[in-house]
């Protein structure tokens, strides 16, 4: 597993979406999502970007609370549901590249932070999962690339 320091990541024209799901229906989701940008009139335009807020077991299921942010064709209006945001960018992130095998966040989280830690470095973003494919992998296995921004002061 390599981890790259020092990368930068923007997106614009974002279609926010938050909203609690069970681990393994992700990518049904990510499906619903894309699949009603129609209605808004709306391309995606970019990659899928995720990050989870928070995580819970309930009845043996792991829950996330997630947003999916989606660059899309153009500007729109926010609506109860969809939220627009003109710009995504980190700066100074260390990343690397997983496989998403039904653990793979947790896992993930857990090596990024590691490094992070063992490099003597600061996060100040939590975690960012942008996903390589278009999300309509049956399996629900997918390469996502994952970023947190660190400080780049050193002193």
């Amino acid at each position: 597993m390599e981890f790259l320091e020092g990368q930068f990541y923007t997106a614009e024209n974002l279609l926010s979406y938050r909203t609690r799901v069970v681990s393994g229906d992700l990518y049904d989701l990510l499906r619903y999502v894309r699949n009603n940008l129609d209605s808004l009139e709306l391309k995606v335009n970019g990659r899928v970007i995720l990050s989870i807020s928070e995580k819970f077991v309930e009845r043996s299921k792991q829950i996330y609370g997630v947003e999916l942010l989606i660059p899309v064709d153009k500007e729109f209006e926010s609506t109860g549901q969809y939220v627009y945001k003109p710009t995504f960018k980190l700066v100074n992130a260390v990343s690397f590249r997983f496989y998403d095998n039904g653990n793979g966040f947790d896992e993930a989280e857990l090596k990024l932070s590691n490094y992070i830690k063992v490099h003597d470095m600061d996060a100040v973003t939590g975690v960012y999962y942008v996903l390589q494919g278009d999300g309509t992998d049956r399996c629900g296995t997918e390469y996502w690339d994952t970023y947190i921004a660190v400080n780049e002061n050193i002193v």
